[in-house]
């Protein structure tokens, strides 16, 4: 074969392995005719090899199926370059792609592929449940991602970029991120890539702050215990009685957000503490948080009563008082720290509950004659 058709059919042979690709470089870095392209890079293939992942996707950021509404904490992402947020996305047409929902533009997830920005009215959006996990966007070039990467699809070697222009994709196999550019694809060699934080953490729930006018108490008179009194003679006689009873003074927090029901970890409050006359913010405790958190201490009453009591007469004499709770909204902040200085912080609000028992005294219930005592003599 001719020197110039050998050369025209491996021309040829480079177009024919053009790709599709999404987003890229960092945002911030210089780009050049050397880190773009219009056509993918040399090597590019038009699919992704599917693998076994080892990894499940972390429990707090899921792909929630588009319903017409964007979910709540949707992941999200400034695009400088048109000067708007978009919304990462991912759609399985044409393989595995991601890249940008906009609102304005109505319900596509709009992706880089085949040299043009494509779109797909059946996708997912990226969610970070309760803003939990700690996101974080990290500088990466030629195909490589940081250790644990938030993939685009399951089990595929594409991945969640970015850079100046928006959001796109990052894949390996073709060593680059594509993007969307003034409706085409356009590939990057510099890029961002948005990785999950990992690992062991320690939760706590503090700076817990209580909101006092939205406060809704309620009470109730209560009868804490009793005890009867007998006077069998012909005289009024004065009778003691002392009267016994532990009561339980309660604190309990839960937050709104029950997506951390299963979270672990502590809490760091002030307590709720009934005064007699109203509810009062005292001392901060820690308590363990497992989903929610409560605390409690046990209150010894003891009152002596001393009556007179009519002849041939039994009274009930009752320790009684008053049960009182409280219910106030707070607000608080969750903080995940991985050590090493590395914090997440979260916004969380809740409802705390208080309950105590105050204002015991004791007093004559009722009396009655004692029908089986003997007579007195005149």
């Amino acid at each position: 074969m001719p020197t110039h058709e050998l050369f025209l059919a491996a021309a040829l042979l480079f177009l024919a392995g053009a790709g599709s690709g999404a987003a890229g470089a960092a945002e911030g870095r210089t780009v050049g005719a050397r880190g773009r392209g219009r056509a993918p890079p040399p090597g590019a293939s038009w699919s992704s090899p599917r693998r076994k992942r080892d990894e499940e996707p972390p429990s707090y950021l899921k792909w929630v199926t588009f319903e017409g509404e964007l979910p709540a904490d949707a992941v999200s992402s400034w695009n400088n370059y048109t000067k708007r947020v978009e919304y990462v996305c991912s759609t399985e047409k044409l393989g595995c792609n991601t890249g940008a929902y906009i609102p304005e533009r109505g319900p596509f997830c709009f992706f880089p592929y085949g040299a043009q920005e494509r779109n797909s009215p059946s996708f997912q959006v990226l969610v970070n449940v309760g803003d939990f996990e700690a996101l974080d966007w990290v500088d990466d070039s030629f195909g490589s991602v940081p250790e644990n990467a938030v993939e685009g699809c399951p089990s595929t070697d594409v991945f969640i970029g970015r850079n100046h222009y928006g959001l796109g994709k990052v894949s390996k196999v073709q060593r680059a991120a594509f993007m969307m550019v003034d409706g085409e694809e356009v590939w990057y060699k510099w890029y961002q890539v948005l990785v999950v934080k990992k690992g062991p953490s320690d939760v706590t729930i503090s700076d817990v702050r209580y909101n006092m006018s939205g406060a809704v108490e309620h009470g109730e008179d209560v009868t804490l215990t009793k005890t009867t009194v007998r006077n069998e003679g012909c005289r009024a006689l004065s009778r003691a009685a002392t009267l016994e009873e532990v009561t339980e003074v309660e604190n309990d927090w839960e937050v709104d957000q029950r997506v951390f029901a299963t979270i672990h970890g502590v809490l760091r409050a002030a307590l709720l503490t009934f005064s007699g006359t109203g509810w009062e913010v005292t001392n901060v405790t820690s308590v363990p948080w497992v989903g929610a958190a409560s605390t409690s201490k046990y209150v010894v009453q003891t009152h002596v009563a001393e009556e007179e009591v009519q002849p041939r007469t039994a009274c009930v004499v009752a320790l009684q008082g008053r049960r009182s709770g409280v219910r106030v909204p707070f607000s608080a902040q969750l903080t995940r720290d991985f050590g090493g200085g590395h914090l997440h912080r979260v916004a969380v609000t809740g409802w705390a509950r208080g309950r105590a028992v105050g204002g015991v005294r004791a007093s004559v219930r009722q009396c009655w004659p004692i029908a089986e005592a003997p007579p007195c003599r005149a």
